[in-house]
């Protein structure tokens, strides 16, 4: 049963007021280590998927559904639970979520049989929605004035996690066997659960919502709120060419420059320094120039993509690592560009809004990964650039008409 109370409602304002204020830096640095470590714990076993297999007799099969099942659980949780973070209290939902990723961490460390390893996994992907819930938290504890320079900060602590869980998984799973990088992520998520209890303010919504009229809600949103539908295309599009330049980039590196696991993994750390634009993004938002600021980052993305051509073809290694870690910053700029779009958009449904919002990267990102593949296999990289461009220019386009006058 919903209990009546408008999106704009003077309840929902006032809690706004109540909670702005109390994201201090300390806090706002815990919650960047948190959403780095929880993102890491989901790409720990991309790199490992073949010693996995041979370890748990698994077969060629089931290898390929080691890592979808992590994500298809994220997925499921951000879609069906993250919505949750509207009407209930924020910070026992997050304490809730590490204790389950730990539990499932464990259970992955511990298993015997291949189908005990797949369960684990898709229950770490499903708990994994703590990173979903803190992200729109921060937001509605930010000052208006400061929200978009804390929540880049706190991306930039995500995208770390991501782009260093890889080669640390790798490095970990060499010296002491592939179950070490689970149980270090276990202890590791315990440590920040901790931090979690320590510096979480509590909040609670003032809007209240049964379930099922919680989940109608989100799905209207893109349909009323344009911004939101607009950046739910742009980082959508952004993020799966972002995962079809890192999918294809370790088989450019091996077939176009000879290099070997270890010096893969080090090109994939260097990717990582993309990240530092993250802050800079959110300035940019906090001084109302978002729009500008996603244009100059699509065609930044357009521009260095188009490069990477010819950087291959003539094996300019330290450009092209330099290229990577432009691209990774314009996609990171975007997405902090986009959050600080919707969360000033729909103060009332932050949540909602983000898991709209991240389920669209979340498709974005699948696609790009089924095709890339594919289209390297068909042209090589000059394909696969090919597509990515295109796609970017298109986003471009559909851009620039934010510039067009509002129909009225």
């Amino acid at each position: 049963m919903e209990i009546p109370m408008s999106a704009a409602s003077p309840a929902s304002a006032d809690a706004a007021e109540k909670v702005q204020g109390r994201l201090r830096p300390v806090t706002t640095f815990v919650f960047a280590l948190a959403t780095g470590t929880y993102a890491g714990n989901l790409y720990l076993a991309q790199p490992l998927i073949e010693m996995i297999g041979q370890d748990l007799q698994m077969s060629t099969a089931i290898l390929g559904v080691i890592v979808m099942l992590t994500q298809v659980g994220y997925a499921l949780g951000m879609f069906f639970a993250g919505p949750l973070a509207d009407i209930t209290e924020n910070k026992r939902l997050i304490l809730i979520s590490v204790t389950c990723v730990v539990i499932g961490m464990l259970g992955i460390s511990f298993s015997t049989t291949p189908w005990m390893f797949l369960a684990a996994s898709f229950f770490v992907g499903i708990s994994a929605i703590g990173t979903q819930i803190i992200v729109p938290l921060a937001a509605n504890l930010a000052d208006d004035e400061k929200r978009g320079a804390q929540i880049g900060t706190i991306m930039a602590g995500l995208l770390t996690g991501i782009m260093l869980a890889r080669p640390a998984s790798s490095f970990m799973a060499s010296l002491w066997g592939w179950r070490a990088p689970f149980l270090v992520f276990a202890f590791l998520m315990t440590g920040i659960g901790i931090l979690l209890t320590i510096y979480t303010p509590r909040y609670t919504p003032k809007t209240r919502y049964g379930y099922f009229n919680l989940i109608k809600s989100m799905l209207v949103l893109p349909l009323r709120s344009d911004p939101l539908r607009r950046r739910c295309i742009y980082q959508g599009i952004a993020f799966g060419v972002f995962n079809m330049f890192w999918t294809t980039s370790s088989l450019v590196l091996t077939d176009q420059f000879n290099l070997n696991y270890q010096e893969i993994a080090v090109f994939a750390i260097a990717g990582a320094g993309g990240a530092l634009a993250a802050p800079y993004a959110g300035r940019f938002a906090d001084r109302g120039l978002t729009r500008i600021a996603t244009g100059s980052v699509l065609i930044i993305l357009l521009i260095s993509l188009g490069l990477t051509v010819p950087l291959v073809q003539f094996k300019y290694l330290i450009v092209f690592a330099l290229t990577a870690v432009i691209i990774d910053a314009a996609v990171q700029a975007n997405q902090v560009l986009g959050q600080a779009t919707i969360y000033a958009e729909l103060p009332e449904a932050r949540a909602r809004a983000n898991s709209m919002y991240m389920t669209s990267l979340f498709i974005g990102a699948g696609a790009g990964s089924l095709i890339a593949p594919a289209a390297y296999d068909f042209g090589g990289w000059a394909m696969v650039v090919s597509i990515a461009a295109g796609l970017v220019a298109l986003t471009t386009i559909y851009w620039a008409t934010e510039y067009l006058p509002a129909k009225r």
